[in-house]
């Protein structure tokens, strides 16, 4: 379950991230030319910011998903071991 919230943090920062993103973007579209600059600039700032959320996220659901099929086979094992109990 810790695995899963903390794919739920990842997840929301990125979302946050976005919007952020969005933001910025519209801002520079309404703004006059020196705006689009500035609105570009921050976009490419956070752009290493989202590969790194990304990454992290895709590490976690990695990590889960082995964490679930090992606790799979774990009770597997015992049910086959011990069938009565």
């Amino acid at each position: 379950m810790k695995d899963l919230d903390n794919i739920w943090v990842l997840v929301d920062k990125f979302e946050i991230g976005i919007e952020s993103l969005l933001h910025n973007a519209d801002f520079a579209i309404r703004e006059e030319s020196v705006a689009v600059k500035l609105g570009i600039d921050e976009i490419k700032k956070k752009l290493d910011v989202f590969v790194e959320t990304i990454d992290n996220v895709s590490q976690h659901a990695d990590k889960c998903s082995r964490n679930i099929r090992k606790a799979r086979t774990m009770i597997l094992q015992r049910i086959i071991r011990h069938p009565d109990q």
